[in-house]
């Protein structure tokens, strides 16, 4: 495996170990035997366990931010927002995962500091690009916005976070979409 491919791979396990047990649920060890590689080598690529957490945290919004983009502008917000709720669905229930965002967030308190500007950053572009949504979808008339479009937002995304965990709580992956009616009332 080449170095770009190993440190990939590195931080795509780290990503799902962090969603399956949270940050401290898991270590270099962990990652060494089920990359194949020796600890050192991890050590190579991430000198610390919090440059590997800022990696997958980068990584992680990337990739959030590619899906999202590929909603298609074209749509209306309400089936703009169906999408987004979908991509949730998608990424986490089905798999008994939860977001990174929201695992770490939960786990702020044993993180290293840097974390928080990583992770206020990954909620602050979903929670923007729901403002953005639900402007839309006022201005068309396809959804109601009570209040200030930035606190319906907040309470959007907090309410997929919420979602997600439920799903995994009760082994019901529904539960990540079950909200889907309120958000379109």
């Amino acid at each position: 495996m080449d170095t770009e491919n190993t440190r990939t791979h590195i931080v795509q396990l780290a990503q799902r170990l962090i969603q399956e047990r949270g940050y401290n649920g898991f270590s270099y060890r962990d990652l060494a035997a089920s990359v194949g590689i020796k600890t050192a080598s991890i050590h190579y690529y991430f000198p610390q366990k919090e440059d590997l957490l800022l990696a997958v945290i980068s990584d992680y919004q990337t990739r959030w931010h590619e899906a999202i983009q590929n909603i298609p502008s074209g749509l209306r917000a309400d089936e703009k927002l169906r999408a987004y709720v979908e991509i949730h669905r998608r990424a986490c229930a089905g798999n008994q995962l939860i977001c990174i965002g929201g695992i770490l967030a939960a786990e702020l308190g044993s993180l290293p500091g840097c974390a928080r500007k990583a992770l206020q950053s990954f909620y602050a572009c979903n929670e923007q690009w729901l403002v953005e949504l639900l402007e839309q979808g006022a201005r068309e008339g396809s959804l109601r916005v009570p209040g200030d479009v930035r606190v319906s937002a907040r309470a959007i995304y907090a309410a997929l976070q919420g979602g997600l965990v439920s799903a995994r709580l009760f082994d019901h992956q529904e539960r990540a979409t079950d909200l889907l009616p309120c958000l379109l009332a």
